[in-house]
């Protein structure tokens, strides 16, 4: 996940791991050169895109950013003053106080910039994009592994 600008980013790395995010995805604004912020994949968030937007399917991008990593992060739920939240919350209040719940997945640690069929994905990623579309309740129909228009994988998720 990626964000510009100011206020809540429950997910946001600002650690050496978001600095790699940033490196590796060149999140850099194509205009002014600001650096983006980066953290793990919000299902919290992509649920609340899924429903508002009446989404049927998705597309998965940079999906080869995370190839360096042992184990990779997704937040399945937000939690604030003992409570478990698994949309986000109607306060906006609570929301600049939630923490992150996490599930963490094997990672792959391989290149993935050659794969174009489904095969040519390790394992551990199909199962983390299997994972995040049974997180998100819509299918991922297409993953993309690199930063050119034709990598990208069909996905049946």
């Amino acid at each position: 996940m990626t964000r510009v600008g100011a206020g809540p980013f429950p997910t946001e790395c600002l650690d050496e791991v978001g600095e790699l995010m940033v490196e590796r995805g060149h999140e850099f604004g194509t205009n002014t050169g600001r650096r983006r912020r980066c953290g793990w994949f919000d299902a919290v968030m992509m649920r609340q895109a899924v429903r508002v937007n009446s989404l049927s399917e998705v597309a998965l991008t940079k999906l080869d950013v995370l190839d360096t990593f042992d184990t990779v992060k997704v937040c399945v739920a937000y939690e604030s003053d003992g409570e478990r939240f698994i949309h986000p919350p109607y306060h906006q209040s609570t929301f600049h106080q939630v923490v992150p719940v996490y599930e963490e997945l094997p990672g792959w640690r391989e290149d993935l910039s050659g794969a174009t069929e489904l095969a040519d994905l390790p394992t551990a990623a199909r199962q983390y994009v299997s994972f995040l579309a049974a997180q998100i309740g819509v299918p991922i129909k297409l993953v993309g592994v690199g930063p050119g228009r034709e990598q990208f994988v069909r996905f049946a998720a």
